[in-house]
């Protein structure tokens, strides 16, 4: 239960926008793009387009084959309970108007090589098709997670130096398990940083099939959510993944943050110039990653941030980059293994200048604006 709860505390999103206001996405089919295999690795999709790479396939067994992959499935939200659904709550949630699929998952924070770690435990054969596509494609990653290994995202396998195929320990309330990482790829649920195996998870302590994973590509987002929540009851959690492919005009909860506060955020932001990027961190003492940063900044002046990056995208209006303002956050979308995620972060300075905390081995620094993969700009709302 300790760790369903931390979980839930962890994953908990910070609802700003009361409708999608957001820039095109890419269609799922167009998701293409990913990083090719790296020497001494191997690695491909089925179709023998490029995927994230794995570690050494001699040493597959294959002695329970994972099922090919079928069709891509959209991801709009993800609901975390700190106990198991019932399943007259899971078919609750299937029969919505709009609810095309749904894929019940264990979900946990444990510890990897000692770091908190959000976690999901799958079946490699169904969730496979609710991946991003680079990654779904390749049998692979999947082979690898049914036989017992780990997949770590793309930020903490190489921000952590948790290379793919070294071994790393995983702590959870049934003791310690050591696993090999198996690939560095992206989940597509933001936050979830390690997926394995449900049997895996069994082991660790997880509370079966304690979240959900609902495609509804067709449904009224915020209906939706309306929907979930009630059959979901108040300990659930629930995360928007899907942007909103025809975008309304819409204003947000609260007021722009702007005058003094947006000067005393950025007062507090640059006080850090010279922290290490740490991955995970968000304190001046043990360091910041990009949202960590822009939570603690903000916070200093008094404004209430959501802590994973996906979710600060919502925090607030989004404006062209022409139009960008000092204070507003500048997002972008680098992560090979999954070209529509949100995977960093920083804030506007004005005069084409931001200020990050980039990646491991660079200090939080003021540097000129990057429009390569550039997803879009929020000025960020104060709540009502």
């Amino acid at each position: 239960m300790a760790f369903a709860v931390a979980f839930t505390a962890f994953g908990a999103p910070a609802w700003a926008d009361p409708e999608p206001n957001v820039q095109d996405r890419p269609p799922l089919d167009a998701q293409t793009r990913g990083s090719g295999p790296q020497p001494g690795t191997s690695g491909g999709a089925s179709d023998g387009s490029s995927a994230p790479p794995v570690a050494d396939t001699d040493e597959l067994r294959h002695d329970v084959e994972v099922e090919p992959f079928d069709e891509a499935r959209s991801r709009e939200y993800f609901a975390v309970a700190p106990e198991t659904l019932p399943r007259k709550t899971t078919d609750a949630v299937r029969e919505l108007d709009g609810v095309e699929s749904v894929e019940v998952v264990d979900a946990a924070e444990v510890k990897v090589d000692g770091e908190p770690t959000a976690m999901l435990g799958v079946d490699p054969s169904s969730f496979r098709n609710y991946a991003p596509k680079p990654s779904a494609e390749s049998d692979e990653i999947w082979q690898g997670l049914t036989e017992g290994r780990i997949a770590l995202s793309d930020e903490a396998g190489k921000q952590r130096d948790l290379d793919v195929g070294s071994e790393v320990d995983l702590a959870g309330g049934k003791g310690e398990v050591t696993r090999e990482v198996w690939t560095h790829a992206t989940s597509g649920v933001a936050g979830i940083d390690a997926l394995v195996s449900s049997d895996v998870t069994a082991g660790l302590g997880f509370p079966e099939g304690n979240a959900l994973v609902i495609s509804a590509p067709d449904a009224d987002l915020w209906e939706l959510r309306e929907e979930l929540t009630e059959i979901l009851g108040e300990d659930a959690s629930l995360q928007l993944l899907a942007e909103d492919p025809d975008a309304q005009p819409s204003g947000p909860d609260g007021a722009p943050v702007g005058g003094s506060t947006i000067e005393d955020m950025i007062a507090a932001a640059e006080s850090q110039l010279g922290v290490p990027y740490v991955w995970g961190g968000e304190t001046p003492e043990a360091g910041f990653d990009c949202s960590g940063l822009v939570q603690w900044a903000f916070a200093r002046a008094g404004v209430s941030v959501p802590r994973v990056t996906h979710d600060q995208w919502w925090a607030g209006t989004h404006v062209d980059y022409a139009d960008a303002e000092r204070g507003d956050l500048i997002f972008w979308r680098n992560d090979p293994t999954a070209p529509d995620y949100i995977s960093h972060v920083a804030i506007y300075l004005g005069d084409g200048m931001m200020l990050e905390a980039p990646r491991s081995g660079l200090d939080v620094r003021v540097t000129e604006v990057r429009t390569n993969n550039m997803a879009g700009v929020v000025r960020v709302h104060t709540a009502d």
